[in-house]
């Protein structure tokens, strides 16, 4: 997404930036927005698409008193009924796929989504979700397989190459019913190229339910949510992508917390090694939104690295005026000195996914009849 080269792009972002906030209560905006010209409108709703934050920025413009064009109005109304409609096949999904892990007994989560809108933001509809996310323990991926395919799952071989397991710990699986979302499985949570937590497990044990219907779903937990989205972030900037809906989800939900979660949160991002990750966030949320932690640590120092071109490379990060840094400077920063090795085994966890995705298609996937799907044997259900 490209503003018209006419536009003054800044000042774009800076009116959807400010807006944005608005939606959420507890926020603070640091300065206020600048006027919005008749002209400015669809470079507006251009931006606020293209970060999936059209519903919050709506929202925030209405909170600010501003008068809303019909255009406006129109689109806003599409992306709406566009998100009512993808996230309520992602509830449908959610709950049929929760209904078969839990009867097999499968340990995992639910992470993201419109479960995470919820507790966030306090509905299910704030912003389209293409697919369901869910984390599980990597021993526990062929079982995973086989329960998925009973549910009318399969999974490509271009998603069963070796970055794709080894590297990215993430897999596609493709319903071969309309009417139900793509899967993704994770037995990581950040991509090569970032410092990951150390502890993934820690996810798994601390689930947080969530009912529906009759169904208990569970969810990553509050403080991992948090953790989650500053890892969402961050892996966000270093691979030039949105970044925008991240930083806020990470604003509205530590923004909630009181002392004593401020606390294990901080305890938390230390035991995983994914502190540096949680202070850039914080120094970025700070920069951005006006977000203050005192609990915390000083946040890392960002204007050596992006400068002016801070909220261009949130929200508008394919701006080809946007001066980014080099990816070693930003690695550096997210590594934590006082973590013997960090920066070494992340440019080692780095170099080897580079290799590893140069060679997926030369590698196979695990032994199948059909070379674009994966038959693994159902796996009986425990105890």
């Amino acid at each position: 997404m490209l503003l018209d080269p006419s536009r003054k792009a800044r000042k774009i972002v800076d009116i959807v930036r400010c807006h944005v906030a608005l939606s959420v209560p507890q926020m603070i905006v640091s300065a206020p927005s600048p006027a919005i010209d008749a002209d400015d409108w669809a470079d507006i709703i251009m931006v606020g698409k293209s970060c999936k934050l059209l519903l919050h920025l709506g929202a925030g413009l209405r909170v600010a008193g501003q008068d809303i064009p019909d255009a406006f109005s129109r689109e806003e109304d599409r992306f709406r009924k566009l998100t009512l409609a993808m996230n309520g096949v992602n509830i449908a999904t959610i709950t049929n796929i929760s209904k078969a892990l839990i009867r097999d007994e499968m340990r995992f989560i639910v992470f993201k989504g419109p479960l995470a809108q919820r507790r966030i933001h306090g509905g299910y509809f704030h912003r389209p979700s293409s697919d369901v996310d869910i984390l599980i323990d990597r021993s526990d991926l062929r079982r995973c397989t086989g329960l998925l395919q009973g549910a009318g799952y399969f999974l490509p071989a271009e998603c069963d190459r070796i970055w794709w397991r080894a590297f990215l710990g993430e897999q596609h699986f493709f319903s071969r019913s309309p009417n139900q979302a793509t899967v993704d499985v994770h037995h990581r949570l950040q991509q090569p190229g970032c410092p990951h937590p150390m502890d993934v497990g820690a996810f798994l044990r601390e689930p947080a339910d969530q009912e529906l219907g009759q169904v208990k779903v569970p969810c990553i937990s509050p403080i991992h949510e948090i953790l989650l989205a500053s890892l969402s972030f961050v892996k966000s900037l270093t691979q030039h992508c949105h970044a925008a809906a991240y930083l806020l989800d990470f604003c509205a939900a530590i923004a909630g917390l009181d002392h004593a979660a401020l606390a294990i949160l901080h305890q938390r991002a230390t035991e995983q090694n994914i502190e540096h990750s949680l202070r850039i966030t914080l120094a970025c949320a700070e920069s951005m939104f006006g977000l203050e932690v005192p609990e915390f640590a000083e946040p890392l120092p960002i204007s050596d690295l992006f400068g002016a071109d801070l909220s261009l490379a949130v929200f508008t990060p394919d701006d080809p005026s946007i001066a980014w840094p080099r990816l070693r400077h930003l690695l550096w920063r997210l590594c934590d000195d006082r973590r013997a090795g960090q920066k070494l085994g992340t440019y080692m966890w780095v170099g080897g996914s580079f290799l590893a995705s140069k060679a997926a298609r030369k590698i196979p996937g695990w032994p199948k009849e059909d070379p674009t799907i994966i038959h693994v044997a159902p796996v009986a259900a425990s105890g």
